[in-house]
């Protein structure tokens, strides 16, 4: 028996006989710390971590900042033919380190082709340290960069480039992005988080291709306030599928464009500091109606509850647009007497789920009037009180008037916390006791604090 066939037979390091390039795909799959461990199996292992074409370092595993230099650059160093798919650092750099490090490892991951790019400069900010062929890559698939100031650019080109996020970087102007957006030809998802520190006041989005979009800008991590009305965002994307927006300075929200098949998460604020004493102005309700205007084709839609205190306060001057295609909403209600007027807005909204928490009930007399989609399409609701404590009585005017009113609904979900056992059972009593205008409709009532369904009623 030869000795191959002997070590197979006992079981001993059969996987050292798998061809190098297949261990090299097994190693791929291991964080590169865990993948360099293996070099102390034998003398086939001690380099053979050195040809996955992958790299992915935090400068958090090492000792110091020269440990973590020379290992980057002799992984580098080792095999300058070979491709190099993805790499991925993440290191704080200080004002005596060597800045040329960097612009050295991206020159060379771009010369051995690389499809995958992820720089976290954790605040420092380079900008000497990137080098503009980046820019100009044309094998680049995915880009992130955190902590990243970019220059202005004579020359832009990631034909390639499919995925980019870029967080909290520092921009020569408010030109540098658009065009580095404008410069993707094939771009499908993109991510822009921004703070007030940044001098990107007015986002341009324009693409033919993009289908994922999520813009954060949160003014409460900067340590001052911005007032002014300076801030803007503007889409114009076609093909967009999935709409992310949490931003509470910008002003104006201009879409041009979304699929009728779209997914929104609205988290806006118009930069008002106080919504309940919200300034009625002509500039911005206008602001408003035109965000509603652009995303009124969207098909599935969650609303923050402070959006919607912004919409409520819009909505006692002027209309909601129709959203024609709407068959899920989800959103944080403060105030129930705004909601039939609302749902008014969505005729075929098969989908609603509310969460109430804070809400103000209004004595207004809205209990006569029912939203055409109560009517002929509304077929889930699911709503959540946590500590319902007082608000009992509006919860139970709300669950009767949509129970009461809702032609082909086929489940209704309740989800409370209650105040004991005796407030839970008069809950139950009350939901058996309700008229259900759908005959087919099935009742849950969950208990909230451990997620379990107390009562279920089929009509």
């Amino acid at each position: 028996m030869s000795e191959r066939g002997a070590i197979r037979r006992s079981g001993e390091d059969w996987i050292s006989f798998l061809p190098d390039p297949l261990l090299c795909q097994i190693l791929s799959d291991l964080p590169t710390k865990n993948a360099v461990t293996t070099s102390v199996l034998s003398k086939k292992w001690r380099t053979l971590w050195l040809s996955i074409p992958i790299l992915d370092l935090d400068i958090d595993d090492f000792p110091d900042y020269t440990t973590f230099t020379s290992f980057v650059s002799r992984f580098l160093d080792f095999s300058k033919e070979s491709c190099l798919h993805k790499l991925k650092l993440a290191f704080t750099r200080h004002d005596d380190d060597d800045p040329s490090l960097l612009a050295w490892w991206i020159e060379t991951a771009v010369l051995r082709k690389i499809q995958h790019l992820e720089i976290d400069c954790r605040m420092s900010f380079t900008c000497e340290m990137i080098p503009l062929s980046l820019y100009l890559c044309e094998t680049l698939v995915s880009l992130r960069l955190y902590f990243v100031a970019l220059p202005s650019f004579e020359s832009l080109s990631l034909p390639n480039l499919k995925v980019m996020h870029m967080e909290e970087n520092l921009y020569a102007d408010d030109e540098v992005l658009q065009k580095l957006i404008s410069s993707c030809t094939v771009l499908e998802s993109l991510t822009v988080v921004r703070n007030v520190d940044e001098t990107v006041k007015v986002l341009r989005v324009r693409s033919k291709t993009l289908n994922s979009l999520k813009l954060v800008l949160y003014s409460s991590k900067s340590w001052y306030n911005d007032d002014s009305d300076d801030w803007e965002v503007l889409i114009d994307a076609p093909r967009l599928n999935y709409l992310s927006l949490e931003d509470d300075q910008s002003v104006s929200f201009v879409i041009s464009n979304v699929a009728s098949s779209a997914k929104v998460e609205i988290d806006v604020s118009f930069n008002v500091n106080d919504i309940w004493d919200m300034d009625e102005s002509i500039e911005k309700f206008s602001a408003v109606g035109k965000m509603l205007d652009g995303l009124s084709s969207a098909r599935d839609m969650t609303i923050s509850g402070t959006t919607l205190k912004i919409i409520s306060h819009y909505m006692s001057f002027e209309l909601v647009p129709c959203f024609p295609n709407m068959i899920r909403l989800q959103t944080k209600l403060y105030t129930t007497d705004m909601l039939p007027n609302f749902l008014e807005s969505f005729p075929i909204l098969q989908s609603l789920v509310l969460k109430l928490e804070g809400v103000r009930y209004s004595d207004t007399m809205w209990f006569s009037f029912v939203p055409k989609c109560l009517q002929t399409s509304l077929e889930y609701v699911e709503m959540t009180r946590p500590n319902c404590g007082a608000g009992i009585e509006m919860i139970r005017k709300l669950v009767k008037y949509l129970l009461e009113n809702s032609v082909v609904l086929k489940k209704f979900t309740l989800r409370l916390e209650c105040d004991g056992k005796e407030q839970e059972s008069n809950v139950v009593k009350e939901l058996m006791r309700f008229r259900r205008c759908s005959s087919s409709c099935v009742i849950n009532f969950v208990r909230l604090e451990d997620d379990v369904c107390i009562f279920q009623h089929p009509y």
